[in-house]
């Protein structure tokens, strides 16, 4: 891409850049969640047979693996973001291919019906037809990170905005014949994109 001038060369670094933050957020957050319950597990396994100290280290290391995963978890609701906020200057300012190729999408797929309908933008080709890295068979979310990351910003903001919450739930409802029930208010502390589990002690 040595045709790029210097806008389109940082976009494009910025594009990449991002996408490598969601891989490398991905990878940590399933370490910190196997971490947590392995602790647990040594916890548990302490306090059945009576080891104070020894639960009384593994509980204090799992607070700090929690608060660690929630961190995670901000990160690649961030990491989502940012992918949604660069992905509009990246379709006006890169040419196409530049942004095809730094995504991995597979060049069958870039004249497609599909792509024609929806691919005007990085991020309804990652988040709509998800063909970030589409060369490969794998479906595992490290193949298709930032998929993830825009999947766990959209979540955090129907959490704690009620309006677009409720909005989704609606038109979610609607499209499958009030399958959903009526809409429920969530608690302060969904409101608060923290889920009950992740708070240190809340699986006692």
């Amino acid at each position: 891409m040595s045709t790029l001038n210097p806008t389109q060369k940082k976009l494009l670094g910025e594009l990449v850049d991002v996408r490598h933050s969601a891989r490398l957020g991905i990878k940590v957050e399933r370490m910190e969640r196997n971490t947590i319950a392995e602790l647990a597990h040594t916890r548990d396994m302490a306090r059945t047979l009576g080891n104070a100290e020894i639960e009384r280290i593994a509980a204090e290391r799992l607070q700090a693996a929690r608060e660690r995963l929630i961190e995670c978890r901000f990160h690649l609701i961030e990491t989502g973001r940012r992918f949604m906020q660069l992905s509009r200057e990246v379709s006006e300012h890169l040419p196409r291919a530049a942004w095809l190729e730094a995504l991995s999408v597979n060049r069958s797929e870039w004249d497609t019906a599909l792509m024609r309908q929806h691919g005007d933008d990085p991020g309804k080709v990652v988040c709509v037809l998800g063909l970030e890295n589409s060369a490969t068979r794998d479906d595992g979310i490290e193949m298709r990170p930032l998929n993830w990351c825009y999947t766990m910003a959209l979540m955090n903001a129907t959490r704690t905005s009620e309006t677009l919450d409720r909005a989704l739930h609606e038109a979610t409802n609607e499209f499958f014949g009030g399958a959903f029930g009526e809409y429920r208010e969530r608690s302060p502390l969904e409101r608060m994109g923290i889920p009950a589990h992740m708070i240190p002690g809340g699986d006692e």
